[in-house]
């Protein structure tokens, strides 16, 4: 699009803005839009990607994003008092729908960038911004609601009409990376235009990381491990040479809890440690708290390495995982400002409760489980708080977290009962694998196995092989990585003395491996 300005060089920020938001890269984006503004301090559109990079609710930049909305109205009503035009049209519907976006929420803002699209049908930014505001998710079955099937279509049709057209092939990836369960499509649609993407601008770092995640929605362990690497050599080589710290660039802590989940689903579990500790160890200065960075290093970073332990069932394993939690002293949790310190805590009780059950310690397993019980209440609880923080997404995986491994661990707990209570462990199981969804925001699934591969076992170890299948099979729809769930559909296979197809899974397993 055409930028009123008086400088060609803050028009090419602009631009160059806009590309890095169509990726993702907000905060690259921001620093785009700030240089446009130095050079040109009354380029409307400069303003405008300001508050647009910023467009989150609580963050650090918040009177940075104020900063920019009042200096964007005053230029607005400069030119009415002057009675002389000095931006577009389309420009100054730009900042109406900008307006709406902080104002009135994304809905409002999608219904005025489509408005716009439909006067200026040429311009392809307002188009995407139009269909992406306008997505509504998914129902309980993994199919698109109304503004979501609309989005999608509206988003393939552009790509057909611009298949080379980087922000249409960057928008159709991310709208399509976290659909649920659909890895033919994610294959078929997805995956090459991600490849493509990484072909063209083999050193951008948003693009490698989004490889990263559609390569290992569809099960390529070690081709998303490579993009992951690439990934967090792309960031490192930014942050140097841009002089850039990790407060700004949760790109490079994204790819490294990938890596970590990966090398796990893998069951390269000293790779996986190694990167889980690494983070660990980071501290986060307070006053850059409540940065992207500092926030997503807290509530994902620091216990990745723990969450891994998950998926084992050793106790050595386990308390592996509770040293990592305590890796820093409490005073680097921030307590007072940050929700992320409880949050730890469960998840260091969850790993307790996972220790009396693999001792058979069936008393002390309750009594911990019932310590778990009443921290994830009482973080449930904080709710209205986190929803004023700069953290309220991350608060709110947490608690999608802690609520699926409350029916798991009833779970556990169950299969070492006998009769009918050791039969509700199923129950619990499929309980928890509801409550299990597909990967966001760029970032590798909370807990790195399915639940279902929990079912899978249960059916197993009682000889239902016929239940055990088809639970292992729809984990593996889940998580096609995951080597365990595969390991264990090898055996019911070889049970069931289905010989071709246990034979077919040990080439799949050996790929994983590699």
């Amino acid at each position: 699009m055409a930028i009123s300005s008086s400088s060609e060089m803050a028009a090419s920020h602009v631009a160059q803005g806009l590309g890095r938001m169509n990726a993702s890269w907000d905060f690259e984006a921001y620093r785009h839009f700030c240089e446009a503004a130095k050079l040109d301090p009354n380029c409307l559109m400069a303003y405008w990607g300001i508050a647009m990079s910023l467009a989150g609710s609580q963050h650090e930049f918040f009177s940075e994003r104020k900063a920019a909305v009042d200096r964007m109205l005053d230029l607005l009503e400069s030119e009415i008092a002057a009675k002389k035009i000095r931006w577009s049209d389309l420009e100054k519907r730009y900042a109406q729908a900008a307006g709406y976006l902080l104002t009135s929420g994304v809905r409002t803002a999608g219904l005025a960038f489509n408005s716009l699209s439909e006067k200026y049908p040429a311009d392809i930014q307002a188009r995407l911004f139009s269909l992406f505001l306008q997505r509504d998710g998914f129902d309980s079955g993994g199919k698109p609601l109304i503004g979501q099937k609309r989005a999608n279509e509206g988003i393939k049709k552009m790509l057909e009409k611009h298949p080379d057209h980087l922000s249409v092939m960057a928008f159709w990836v991310s709208s399509q990376a976290e659909a649920p369960f659909n890895v033919s499509k994610l294959r078929g649609e997805v995956l090459p235009v991600a490849r493509k993407l990484v072909r063209l601008l083999p050193k951008y770092p948003p693009y490698h990381l989004m490889l990263a995640h559609v390569e290992a929605r569809c099960g390529n362990a070690a081709l998303a491990i490579q993009a992951a690497n690439d990934a967090v050599s792309s960031y490192e080589a930014y942050m140097n040479e841009e002089k850039v710290n990790l407060y700004d660039c949760d790109g490079w802590i994204r790819s490294k809890i990938y890596l970590a989940t990966l090398h796990e689903m893998k069951g390269e579990k000293r790779k996986a440690e190694e990167v889980g500790k690494e983070l660990a160890e980071i501290k986060v200065d307070e006053k850059r708290l409540f940065s992207r960075g500092a926030g997503l290093l807290l509530w994902e970073g620091r216990n990745v390495g723990a969450r891994i332990m998950m998926g084992r069932s050793d106790i050595a394993s386990f308390k592996k995982g509770q040293k990592i939690l305590e890796t820093l002293p409490e005073e680097q949790w921030y307590k007072d400002k940050s929700l992320a310190l409880p949050y730890r805590n469960c998840l260091a009780i969850y790993l307790a409760v996972r220790m009396a059950i693999a001792d058979k310690d069936m008393k002390s397993s309750k009594a911990l489980f019932d310590q778990f019980l009443l921290r994830v209440d009482a973080l449930g609880k904080t709710q209205k708080l986190a929803s004023k923080t700069s953290s309220y997404s991350d608060w709110a995986r947490a608690m999608n977290t802690l609520l699926m491994m409350v029916p798991e661990l009833r779970g556990l707990i169950a299969q070492n009962e006998d009769g009918a209570i050791r039969l509700s462990a199923a129950t619990w199981f499929r309980s928890a694998s509801d409550r299990q969804g597909s990967p966001s925001n760029l970032l590798p699934p909370s807990v790195d196995y399915p639940m279902k591969w929990r079912l899978g076992l249960f059916y197993l170890q009682d000889g239902k092989l016929e239940k055990a299948e088809e639970a292992f099979r729809e984990g593996l729809a889940l998580r096609p990585n995951h080597l365990a769930t595969l390991e264990g559909f090898h055996q019911v296979l070889k049970k069931m003395k289905k010989t071709k197809a246990a034979k077919l899974l040990e080439g799949r397993i050996e790929a994983v491996k590699r």
